[in-house]
């Protein structure tokens, strides 16, 4: 296969799920590429392994498309909206019903809630009342492992327009904008903002395209290290996946504010387990491709989207490394690299060392 990634989606007429848009998340494989993909290189009813789900794209797709589907992230954020996106309600009037309930549950708590013990940076970016009732409801979602409500609230946390939960602040990474939102002209962008309608109206735009997904299907997410994921041998027909890549994009950092409410208070510690230099990520990918290379049957697919990353003005191309390792590891063999170019649009950095290229890499385990 010669062509681009992009030219893969000539002919396709596809409208993506507004399930994709449950909440931000950086870095994330295209919703169409992930399509494109599962569609070339695997059969409805195959089982397609995922083992760094991120937002859930990969298994997502699978499932809409009569595929089983495994996925699998160590980052809690990731894995909530992977479980958000698997395992979402049949209808809106399902998840409304079962919004309405909790948000009633909810009431019960907010005034025994005391933010004496809430860090001040999480307070920075709330009206208390608004505070209480946004840790009240979390908890309430995720004492009951309703995951799809769960990430619709993490979907409003911050940004500066009336339908979020935050002071003005970005909408992917949790920054407050404060100097171009200062309190003394935009007052109106500083006061309560109420939670229950805010969910309510989350939760019917999630559903404007919604997915249909067979019931039989197979689905399971998983929250483990990927280079010790254990399943039975030979039982996985394709894995396509979205790795982390030497520290390109800080997981723990820019959801950090997620993170907290799902009960995290070391942003840091998931950011320390990403690769930061080439030799990291030659050993995370090593240990990940003989793993999975027990896991796959043989002559399957295994396929990595992978972008380039930047240190002091220079490029590493993070293909070359997996070709590598596939190369001296034997066992599988590499059919493809396919190079594109991220729009600046897509870029999660705008400015310095931002990721520009990205790489589809696609491989065969020999039989």
């Amino acid at each position: 296969m010669n062509a681009s990634t992009s030219q893969l989606l000539d002919n396709v007429l596809w409208k993506e799920s507004t399930l994709h848009q449950l909440s931000p998340y950086i870095g994330k494989i295209r919703p169409n590429i992930a399509k494109e993909l599962i569609l070339t290189y695997t059969k409805p009813h195959n089982t397609i392994l995922d083992p760094f789900s991120g937002s859930g794209t990969v298994a997502l797709e699978a499932l809409t498309l009569n595929r089983n589907a495994i996925a699998n992230d160590i980052n809690p954020y990731a894995v909530t909206l992977t479980k958000a996106k698997m395992y979402p309600p049949h209808s809106a009037d399902e998840a409304l019903e079962k919004a309405e309930y909790y948000l009633n549950c909810s009431k019960k708590e907010i005034s025994t809630i005391s933010l004496s013990e809430t860090p001040e940076w999480i307070r920075s970016f709330f009206h208390p009342t608004t505070l209480k009732e946004i840790i009240a409801l979390s908890g309430l979602f995720k004492k009951n492992e309703e995951y799809f409500l769960l990430a619709c609230l993490l979907g409003i946390l911050h940004h500066q327009r009336p339908g979020f939960l935050s002071y003005p602040s970005s909408h992917v990474v949790p920054y407050l904008r404060t100097k171009k939102f200062p309190k003394e002209k935009f007052p109106q962008l500083y006061t309560y903002r109420e939670v229950s309608s805010r969910l309510v109206n989350k939760i019917k735009r999630t559903f404007r395209h919604f997915p249909k997904i067979d019931p039989v299907l197979f689905r399971e997410c998983k929250m483990e290290d990927a280079g010790i994921l254990k399943l039975p041998e030979s039982s996985i027909d394709a894995v396509i996946s979205s790795p982390p890549y030497m520290n390109a994009l800080d997981y723990g950092r820019d959801n950090r504010l997620r993170l907290w409410f799902l009960g995290v208070t070391d942003y840091k510690y998931y950011d320390a387990m990403s690769p930061s230099t080439p030799e990291d990520f030659y050993r995370l990918m090593d240990k990940v491709l003989n793993n999975l290379y027990y896991m796959l049957k043989p002559n399957s697919p295994c396929i990595f989207v992978i972008g380039e990353v930047k240190r002091k003005n220079n490029s590493i191309n993070t293909s070359s490394i997996i070709q590598e390792i596939a190369l001296s590891n034997g066992g599988f063999e590499v059919l493809d690299i396919l190079e594109d170019e991220i729009p600046y649009a897509r870029r999660a950095r705008k400015e310095g060392n931002m990721t520009k290229k990205e790489w589809t890499v696609i491989m065969r385990k020999e039989g």
